[in-house]
């Protein structure tokens, strides 16, 4: 796996490089305030009418045969369409042509036919040099009527300018709301004029048609955007340089489980919220909810640094860049590699999620390495078991391999038991005493992990949610009496047994599974349970009267 990400690298920067120059030069044919005509707009103008379909699902479109025939002669009659509805195109209505409505999103019009109805643009600008039956309205886009517009209502922008030539006609009302309103000499508004200012709209709107529509963080068009980034890289930056052996521990957790930390990451999504609605609710875990959404800000932000650190470092050994090979500059040419996904459309929406669900999962992953590294380096020491007396603890063994060798021996390491060459004394005692409990978080990604299989073999049957039902219960009854564990639970090392070490069988299984369900239906307050309960054991877990307990690295689990 690793092998195969470091090679994935260097290819992932090319095709990112291609898709940065694709997504952005045809912004920078064309700038915010005016709308020249793209390819799109070309071939639509020579078909009389963009692409476009009502609600009934019939398309509006002029076909290829009749635009064909007609070329760029000019025809003796006009086309006539009940509406025009299109988004991210731009639309451009000929001298002859008529509509019910033209309804833009995220592109421009021009009508220089006629509309019986309301001409309404969102994201885009509008040139009008015909007749309008009702209202001209552009949000965060700008309005231009030419000397032939004749409106019988309202002409409104927001967040762009109001354009009025000589000899055009509106009956209603011109206002401009963030944006300028030019009225020329000779121009006839029979309503009123206004112009609202508001600060920093026109702003917002550039952001919204170049980031929000066009689904990307950043856009070489809006200004401020790149000043927010320019703050945030600055306080990554500081974090990287005063923080070193976090940042380094969370990269070490990328070099040896790259997939495992992105689906921590995703289980941290969904359980933090759960998580603060149930302290929430609890009336006095509410002051508990502001700790938890502060540690997780600074958990995102360290796993964040490390993320762009590791894709640094990759690419400078798999270059042999020896300046890429230290962890600033390394920081810095991540950032470089995600400022250009962050600007090509769509992808940089999706590199943004997929960013900061990683960056958290990274985060989660260190500390949980964390916490089993103390708890290794303390006395390896088992808690009594339910209904066992204080006193029963397992005998110590020493290098010889005999029970109560002598104490200069290493105190032994209960994440080797099992392994080659155990004393056989160690191997007769209950797994429960043996290895170490599972913690909440690797036991929630080891469900996780069952869940989304759960939910591709439940997409096989339509039976709705009993054939759901059924399907985990089988699934999770089955594996648990045949291996003593799940398909998540062998991913993550997990194996549920039994403390007095009889095997699992079918029956326990069932009540497990059912007993897991009641967990689920109590606000998932059952599988939350386990964090904080001294043997790690969850409702269904002490219904059951089973424990999870985590093995060696290495250990065959679908062998045991």
């Amino acid at each position: 796996m690793k092998m195969t990400m470091r090679r994935l690298l260097p290819a992932a920067v090319l095709i990112l490089a291609v898709g940065a120059w694709w997504g952005m030069s045809p912004l920078r044919a064309q700038s915010p305030g005016e709308a020249a005509p793209s390819a799109e707009t070309r071939t639509f103008a020579r078909a009389t009418v963009t692409e476009a379909e009502s609600p009934d699902g019939n398309s509006n479109s002029v076909n290829a045969a009749d635009a064909a025939k007609t070329g760029t002669e000019e025809k003796t009659t006009g086309i006539d369409r009940q509406q025009i509805v299109v988004f991210g195109r731009n639309v451009e209505l000929r001298a002859r042509d008529s509509a019910d409505v033209v309804v833009v999103i995220g592109g421009s019009a021009k009508v220089h036919g006629k509309v019986r109805n309301a001409v309404v643009v969102i994201g885009g600008n509008v040139e009008v040099d015909g007749e309008v039956g009702d209202a001209v309205v552009a949000v965060f886009g700008s309005i231009h009527l030419k000397p032939g517009a004749k409106l019988n209502d309202n002409a409104v922008s927001v967040g762009g300018s109001l354009d009025v030539d000589p000899q055009a006609k509106v009956k209603g009302d011109a206002v401009a709301v963030g944006g300028a309103l030019n009225l020329a000499d000779g121009a006839s508004v029979k309503g009123e004029s206004h112009e609202v200012g508001i600060p920093f709209l026109g702003a917002l709107g550039d952001w919204l048609v170049q980031c929000v529509f066009k689904l990307r963080p950043l856009a070489p068009q809006v200004g401020w955007v790149w000043v927010v980034a320019g703050v945030f890289f600055l306080f990554y930056l500081l974090v990287a340089a005063a923080f070193p052996q976090p940042v380094q521990k969370c990269i070490d957790q990328l070099d040896e489980r790259p997939i495992a930390t992105f689906l921590f990451g995703l289980l941290a999504k969904f359980l933090i919220p759960i998580i603060s609605l149930i302290l929430i609710l609890t009336g006095v875990g509410i002051l508990v909810v502001p700790f938890l959404g502060l540690a997780t800000f600074i958990a995102a932000v360290v796993g964040k640094v490390a993320l762009l650190e590791w894709v640094g470092l990759r690419i400078g050994q798999q270059s042999g860049i020896r300046a890429l090979q230290k962890p600033i500059a390394a920081f810095v040419f991540g950032s470089l590699i995600l400022t250009l996904f962050y600007n090509v459309w769509v992808v940089g929406l999706v590199a943004y999620i997929l960013f900061d669900i990683w960056g958290l999962g990274v985060a989660v992953t260190a500390v949980i390495a964390g916490i089993r590294r103390c708890q290794a380096t303390s006395p390896a020491t088992v808690p009594p078991l339910s209904g066992m007396p204080p006193t029963a603890e397992p005998p110590s063994f020493g290098a010889t391999g005999q029970p109560g060798a002598a104490a200069a021996a290493a105190e032994p390491d209960f994440r080797a038991a099992g392994a080659p060459g155990l004393p056989s004394a160690a191997q007769s005692l209950p797994e429960a005493m043996v290895f170490p409990r599972a913690g909440f978080w690797e036991r929630m990604a080891a469900g996780f992990l069952d869940l989304i299989l759960v939910a591709i073999l439940a997409a096989f049957f339509h039976g709705g949610h009993v054939w759901g039902f059924l399907i985990t219960l089988a699934y999770f009854c089955g594996l648990w009496a045949w291996r003593g564990t799940s398909i998540g639970g062998i991913v993550l090392g997990l194996k549920v047994v039994r403390p007095d070490g009889q095997p699992l069988t079918f029956t326990v299984a069932l009540v497990r599974a059912l007993a897991a369900a009641f967990s689920a239906v109590v606000l998932f307050l059952g599988f939350f349970w386990i964090a904080w309960d001294p043997e790690k054991q969850g409702w269904h877990d002490r219904i059951a009267g089973t424990i999870v307990v985590r093995l060696p690295k290495g250990a065959p689990l679908v062998c045991v």
